[in-house]
């Protein structure tokens, strides 16, 4: 089920992740989507997983005359790069299931739902209070 986010020029962009997709960006990045190693690798950077999103898009980047670098810098603003990057998880838990990778989409679901919490606790925390704390002992 092909997923969505917004970047900040307010272009909606569309993931949809097939075998032959994985195929080809596999030769681009040098990850490969069902090999745990690769996986974990892509699950620990943002960068990676934003430069796989690009690919995703590629097709309607260079529709729109979009550079990776233009991308880049829609990607630029408050919790957009995390939607990107949701939208990238959320598709490849659907893309696992759907090829009956019960592990690794568990997995990728279990790390997205994880760094969905993380970040609400990190948006509860009062920096100023603490930082308050810290420097008066």
């Amino acid at each position: 089920m092909p997923q969505t986010f917004t970047d900040n020029q307010g272009n909606e962009w569309t993931l949809e992740l097939t075998l032959g997709r994985a195929r080809a960006i596999r030769g681009k990045l040098n990850l490969d989507l069902f090999n745990e190693s690769d996986w974990q690798t892509l699950m620990s950077s943002l960068l990676d997983r934003l430069t796989y999103v690009f690919y995703l898009v590629s097709d309607q980047a260079s529709e729109r005359g979009v550079s990776i670098d233009d991308f880049d810098r829609a990607l630029i603003g408050p919790g957009i790069p995390d939607q990107a990057s949701d939208a990238f998880l959320d598709e490849l838990v659907f893309f696992y299931q759907g090829l009956g990778q019960t592990k690794l989409g568990k997995l990728t679901k279990a790390f997205r739902d994880g760094t969905m919490k993380e970040r609400q606790k990190f948006e509860e925390i009062d920096f100023d209070k603490m930082l308050a704390q810290t420097l008066n002992g």
